[in-house]
């Protein structure tokens, strides 16, 4: 099984794009030290994170996957955690990574994290106290065709043996970036790629 794809509803568009407003209009500051300045690209990249979260708990829930709703309260820089986006009852953390169709066509499928503190970011929750309970789901949100398309849920232990965090293929993004490349996960045979979510243990 390739991928797992979740409709959108149009509420979910409002949801997503209201939080956007709100957070840029708290955090534009933070966004400005890393040398973001484009109001309308932060805010898209905002929108989807956040669409992808919202399919994702969708995603859990329909196999049975029991964990707490997207959060989508607007926080102080000093208050806002940097921990899993869902925790099931069991201790499972799941960590969603979004991309949308217009970045999927210029750089490839691919989930960038910011690394190392660099560039006056934080350092990505995955690099940080993962345990073999932590779990990535990657998707791809298609705003064109009202759905997200999810390629899986794996377990960050796996894609730091084999070593799927690369340096990114664009260069600028060496200093404070690394990437996670799709056609490498799909690479993974499906019990690595699907085992949490099939089992819903």
């Amino acid at each position: 099984m390739k991928s797992i794809k979740i409709r959108l509803k149009r509420n979910d568009l409002k949801i997503a794009e209201r939080f956007a407003e709100d957070r840029i209009n708290l955090s534009m500051g933070h966004y400005e030290k890393r040398g973001q300045k484009n109001i309308d690209k932060i805010m898209y990249d905002i929108k989807i994170g956040a669409l992808g979260e919202i399919a994702v708990y969708r995603l859990l829930k329909k196999f049975g996957i029991k964990t707490n709703k997207p959060d989508f309260t607007i926080y102080d820089k000093k208050d806002k955690s940097y921990d899993a986006d869902f925790t099931d009852d069991k201790g499972y953390h799941f960590h969603c990574k979004s991309q949308s169709e217009e970045s999927a066509k210029q750089y490839g499928k691919s989930y960038i994290l910011q690394y190392g503190g660099n560039g006056n970011g934080h350092t990505d929750k995955l690099f940080r106290n993962c345990t073999n309970r932590d779990f990535l789901i990657p998707c791809l949100v298609l705003l064109s065709e009202q759905e997200v398309e999810i390629f899986g849920c794996y377990k960050i232990e796996t894609i730091f043996k084999k070593e799927l965090i690369k340096m990114p293929k664009v260069k600028w993004l060496e200093y404070s970036k690394r990437a996670i490349y799709l056609e490498d996960l799909l690479q993974l045979t499906d019990a690595q790629r699907w085992s949490k979510i099939l089992s819903g243990k």
